[in-house]
């Protein structure tokens, strides 16, 4: 697996832990302010 380019190489895996962190946290906002959760 090859390190993606990402603004600090050294923790590109935390980079993308952070990155699909935002998008879970964004998908939960969303489905609480639509009420199906």
């Amino acid at each position: 697996m090859s390190k993606p380019d990402t603004p600090f190489p050294k923790h590109w895996l935390y980079y993308i832990a952070i990155k699909v962190g935002l998008l879970a946290g964004a998908i939960a906002l969303v489905l609480k302010l639509y009420g199906f959760w």
